[in-house]
């Protein structure tokens, strides 16, 4: 096994969004997340490399009256293909990791498929003070598991987020 600071890190790179023709008419809604950053990786520590980010669901009032938008947001399963197995890469090095709803870290987010779970919810935007621009935070939890044998590098992977509303 190979011991050793290394840098790791996640980008959140593309954005999806689908919107159904009713809910375009009254809202628009985007999504602004900040990447998971890992930073320094010792594969000699015995306990996980832990990180989180926030992602932030928007929606704006375009016109009409209010509109009540029930939203998800899918995470895919990154260059690896499988969302129990997602892998930060390095060149042709990898170290495995994954990406969960929750502090426990329990439940994997990605797109409902394969025992994943996807992030919901639902704002009212419309006419009115206040009511024209509404936001829902939520917070993405990254994890890098214990003692993986790894090659110094800067390890990243490439995550879609859609947003369907």
């Amino acid at each position: 096994m190979r011991a050793g600071p290394l840098a790791g890190g996640m980008a959140l790179m593309a954005l999806a969004f689908l919107a159904s023709p009713e809910a375009a008419a009254a809202a628009d809604c985007s999504i602004a997340t900040t990447g998971v950053a890992f930073g320094t990786y010792d594969a000699s520590v015995a306990a996980a490399t832990d990180s989180a980010a926030d992602l932030t669901v928007r929606c704006i009032h375009l016109s009409g009256s209010a509109a009540r938008l029930n939203y998800t947001v899918a995470l895919s399963a990154g260059n690896s293909g499988m969302f129990s197995a997602r892998q930060l890469r390095a060149g042709s090095s990898m170290l495995g990791y994954n990406l969960f709803m929750d502090a426990a870290r329990s439940q994997i987010w990605g797109d409902g498929s394969s025992g994943t779970f996807m992030a919901s919810g639902a704002l009212t935007v419309g006419p009115g003070v206040g009511n024209r621009t509404r936001e829902f935070l939520h917070t993405l939890y990254g994890r890098i598991p214990a003692l993986q044998a790894a090659d110094a590098g800067i390890y990243t992977d490439t995550i879609v987020v859609t947003l369907s509303f």
